[in-house]
């Protein structure tokens, strides 16, 4: 992997219609053709840039197929939220970050028998948001008791190799998506939801954005009519999972875990 890496380009192409300052697209394998779907390998990859950056602020973005997503081709939206919200007072990251988690799950992907040799150093926890308008899941390190001595590169490895397992869940589901990654890569915040072109009389985009609190309107009067309740009410009842749908996927992904790792399921 190391040597295709190395010998393949990786261009970071300023977007034509950016929402904020330095506002870029990062194609991973550009010549390679690949398509927007994205994968454990490709995510550990995809983490080396906040080590790269170093910026606190640097936030990157992803839109599946059929969530908002206007090309086939593997890429990357790399945001900074400090200028994204530099005029918002008191505000500099996405709305989401802010808002009540919830812990539902947690495990150590260590195998649960002994012959089986386990390739983690770092847990992983599993929360969801509480009274956000569409349904979202959140994937960190758990650095926690035995893994409180990991490196940075066990917890990537270990959070991107559970994504890994879950997007690979949503795509065998065809379960569009959205992702944020924020934290200096260190938490994900994935949202499953409805299908683009089954949404109806929306005024405004449903990417990543602005599922996570920057909306971008379709169209200038939307912008000066939009009310937070209003958009909170068409985002749910449009976009979002219905609650039966989002549980479903938890019971499934922990009983996935479960089923070849140690872990813990969190009652509320």
């Amino acid at each position: 992997m190391e040597n295709e890496v190395q010998n393949s380009k990786h261009p970071i192409l300023l977007n034509q219609y950016p929402i904020c300052p330095n506002h870029s697209l990062f194609l991973l394998f550009a010549e390679e053709g690949l398509p927007q779907v994205l994968s454990d390998e490709l995510l550990l990859l995809l983490l080396q840039l906040f080590k790269l950056s170093g910026n606190q602020s640097l936030r990157i973005g992803y839109n599946s197929m059929g969530a908002d997503c206007i090309s086939n081709s593997l890429h990357f939206h790399l945001v900074y939220s400090d200028l994204l919200f530099q005029d918002v007072n008191g505000q500099n990251v996405f709305p989401i970050e802010n808002a009540e988690k919830k812990l539902f799950f947690r495990t150590s992907l260590k195998h649960k028998t002994e012959d089986e040799v386990n390739m983690y150093n770092c847990g992983v926890r599993f929360g969801e948001l509480v009274g956000w308008p569409v349904r979202t899941l959140i994937l960190s390190p758990d650095i926690s008791g035995d893994d409180e001595g990991a490196s940075l590169e066990d917890a990537q490895e270990a959070l991107s190799h559970t994504a890994g397992v879950v997007l690979n869940y949503l795509i065998d589901k065809n379960i569009p998506h959205n992702i944020l990654i924020a934290d200096e890569g260190m938490t994900l915040y994935i949202i499953p939801r409805k299908f683009d072109l089954l949404i109806e009389n929306v005024n405004f985009f449903t990417s990543f954005e602005t599922l996570c609190g920057f909306v971008k309107c379709k169209v200038d009067n939307a912008f000066k009519n939009m009310k937070a309740d209003e958009f909170n009410k068409r985002v749910n009842a449009g976009v979002s999972l219905k609650e039966s749908e989002f549980e479903t996927i938890k019971k499934e992904l922990v009983e996935k875990f479960l089923g070849e790792y140690e872990g813990e399921v969190i009652q509320n």
